[in-house]
């Protein structure tokens, strides 16, 4: 079970974007990342390419990168390694059919020890 890290959808470019974070609260370590992935109308957006780079809030510190697979139609998911406690910045890099892209980004904050 994955707790919800932001109660909000974002809509960028033709997509709506949800996450949830594993686990809570987010420790320095592997942390599983879901997204879940759809048009304005609500349908799955299935076969997609995604992309993460995690960032920490602060300048000269390494990013870390991973791409998420597709559990089920719309919903992608990731294991990242974060490595050090404090706030990330996650960017999101989606490709879907015929070459369309949309970027998402969203905040972890306050990653434990």
């Amino acid at each position: 079970m994955f707790a919800a890290a932001c109660t909000n959808r974002h809509r960028w470019a033709e997509l709506r974007f949800s996450q949830e974070i594993s686990p809570q609260p987010p420790r320095v370590g592997p942390v599983t990342l879901t997204l879940h992935i759809t048009d304005l109308s609500g349908a799955a957006i299935s076969g997609a390419q995604v992309a993460l780079q995690a960032n920490m809030s602060h300048a000269g510190m390494v990013p870390v990168f991973a791409d998420a697979t597709e559990i089920e139609p719309g919903r992608y998911q990731s294991t990242m390694k974060l490595s050090m406690a404090g706030d990330w910045r996650v960017n999101v890099h989606v490709t879907w059919s015929n070459d369309h892209k949309a970027d998402y980004e969203f905040d972890i904050k306050g990653v434990k020890p």
